[in-house]
């Protein structure tokens, strides 16, 4: 636990230090004793490398968070009804982006497969992630960008999604396939604005999580700390963002057959064993895209969920504050 907290921090730390690794100036790329050209890429080139079309989208909402959303086009043609051609937007879980979805082989990359199989396939970003890091009046250095947590995953940057790739695609309903808090975020969204839930023609939920009661992962351990001294240890914006920090360990760690083990216990430490789940020849990419980030606040949301066993809006810590948010005292 102590050794997990301790990491934590010194890549906390890393990513403010902008010195402490340099990129090659010809071509940008971090230097790499055995580089893996996938573990520099984004999104975009992820697809593209693969031999797919991408396409890349802004959305702005509602209340001004910028989401890159990314879309591999259906190889299908229809001529008239565009409910013809199936629809499926992926949201990935806490701490990961889209590159989830398409970093793996083309034959086992979720992204990919349903593609093959005729899906117009949309990639989602949450706010806070490497790709969803703008707003239309703030900057990631005012705190007040990191006022947020997985409510307004789900009651603004779905929304949002969702109804830009109705009005993209034409189509009245779309699949939404969610993992880990992905599946969380369909759960709120679905369940407390309807109108949204009519456009979905189907929720998978991969991994669902509702509760932590039974979870085993180090970032659970935190509920043992109060939420005043979380926020002193981590401060309070971002939280476990991509970092040139990790990005260098996992490209010259992970290539080697005795460290790759130290790789593969690592996400097994945070995500739960499951050795047949994971390709170990794929570490250095997994590690080199996540933990992509997410707000000081969500985790701290995490953990009262934690704390309370049920799964409830966030509590802002102080009566004032939980009447502004849900003109009640307690969320």
């Amino acid at each position: 636990m102590w050794l997990f907290l301790a990491m934590t921090c010194l890549i906390q730390v890393s990513v403010s230090s902008n010195d402490f690794l340099r990129r090659n100036k010809d071509t940008g790329t971090l230097v790499s004793s055995h580089p893996e050209p996938e573990a520099f890429m984004n999104i975009n080139e992820l697809i593209t490398s693969k031999g797919y079309h991408c396409e890349t989208y802004d959305v702005l909402t509602k209340d001004n968070y910028i989401l890159s959303i990314y879309r591999i086009p259906s190889r299908m043609k229809h001529v008239g009804d565009p409910d013809l051609i199936p629809v499926v937007f992926l949201q990935h879980g806490v701490l990961a982006d889209g590159t989830v979805w398409v970093s793996d082989f083309a034959n086992t990359s979720l992204g990919f497969i349903l593609n093959n199989k005729g899906y117009d396939v949309w990639i989602g970003n949450s706010r806070g992630n490497t790709y969803s890091r703008r707003h239309k009046k703030l900057t990631i250095k005012d705190e007040k960008f990191w006022d947020f947590s997985f409510d307004e995953m789900a009651k603004q940057d779905l929304p949002a999604v969702i109804d830009f790739i109705i009005q993209k695609t034409g189509c009245k309903k779309i699949y939404y396939v969610g993992h880990s808090q992905g599946t969380t975020l369909g759960l709120i969204a679905f369940s407390s604005l309807p109108q949204l839930a009519t456009k979905i023609k189907m929720f998978l939920a991969l991994a669902p999580v509702a509760t932590l009661t039974f979870s085993n992962s180090p970032i659970v351990k935190l509920a043992i700390f109060p939420d005043y001294l979380l926020t002193a240890i981590f401060g309070k914006k971002d939280f476990f963002p991509q970092s040139i920090l990790i990005k260098w360990l996992a490209t010259h760690f992970c290539d080697h057959v005795i460290l790759e083990e130290l790789c593969k216990n690592v996400f097994f430490a945070i995500s739960g064993y499951n050795e047949k789940n994971l390709n170990a020849s794929r570490v250095n990419v997994y590690a080199s895209h996540n933990p992509a980030g997410t707000s000081v606040l969500n985790m701290i949301h995490w953990i009262q969920i934690v704390k309370s066993g049920e799964l409830a809006a966030l509590d802002w810590g102080s009566k004032e504050k939980n009447m502004a948010h849900y003109n009640q005292v307690f969320p």
